[in-house]
């Protein structure tokens, strides 16, 4: 999460998930993104290549900002906030803050917003949401509880961005189109560095995007990543196990019949 004037990061605003990544549009859902999951840094990045999302030329893009995931609320299926969940910014090119709008301190945190459509997210490459996966798969311990280091929170989000807008070649934080210095990329160039050696993925990344509607006409826009566990492939032996379980109940069937009619 990027943010210009590096204001403070307090205060929700209420999000629409207006289209997924790799998954049919959904009816929008109000989703809040209220503040940092864990800790969070303060990283500097740059980028000069394509925007994955619309396609276009950024040249020279300078953000200085708060780095680490969101912690996620979907207020249409879960009004009391109970079971919150971490998402991840993919999107540098919009600056976002969680501060409210000093016009809209005195109105609800949260905002009715109206459902809508739009079009997908230019897909980026199947390899780079693999390699999202792998890195999940590989380093969610790290940043899975309410407690994990301000250092593992921008680590992951800056591995994040450099696989999602590097086009350049291998994954590096000090080459190619995107580049970011601060807090975690060191540990962040080590996570990247270990997906050159191939290694399975347990999850699967869907990208929403997401759009804030504020009454005041002040409205952002993001982009933001959210990891499931794939589900597991069934064992040949378990085919194996049900056919023959099917073709003991077709016997049995064929054989009541059988008894009835002599």
């Amino acid at each position: 999460m990027m943010d210009k004037n590096a204001r403070q990061h307090s205060l929700a605003i209420a999000l629409a998930s207006v289209a997924l990544f790799a998954a049919q549009p959904a009816a929008a859902d109000t989703i809040q993104l209220n503040g940092f999951w864990a800790g969070s840094g303060t990283v500097t990045i740059d980028f000069t290549g394509i925007n994955w999302h619309d396609g276009a030329t950024v040249t020279g893009l300078h953000e200085v900002g708060g780095s680490g995931g969101f912690r996620t609320y979907n207020l249409t299926t879960d009004p009391g906030r109970v079971n919150a969940f971490q998402s991840w910014c993919v999107d540098i090119f919009h600056s976002f803050s969680f501060v409210i709008n000093a016009l809209d301190v005195l109105k609800p945190a949260n905002i009715a917003l109206a459902g809508s459509s739009a079009t997908s997210p230019t897909a980026f490459s199947q390899q780079a949401a693999t390699d999202l996966g792998r890195l999940f798969t590989n380093h969610h311990a790290a940043i899975d509880l309410t407690s994990s280091s301000g250092t593992n929170q921008a680590a992951f989000q800056l591995a994040v961005w450099e696989i999602v807008n590097e086009r350049s070649g291998a994954y590096s934080l000090s080459g190619g189109d995107f580049r970011a210095t601060g807090t975690g990329s060191a540990l962040a160039a080590t996570w990247l560095s270990e997906l050159s050696t191939a290694s399975a993925s347990l999850y699967d990344v869907n990208i929403w995007t997401v759009q804030s509607v504020i009454t005041t006409g002040h409205g952002y826009a993001q982009d933001v990543a959210v990891f499931s566990k794939i589900p597991p492939v069934p064992e040949p032996e378990t085919y194996a196990m049900l056919l023959a379980g099917l073709g003991l109940m077709g016997f049995a069937a064929h054989r009541k019949n059988k008894s009835r009619s002599a």
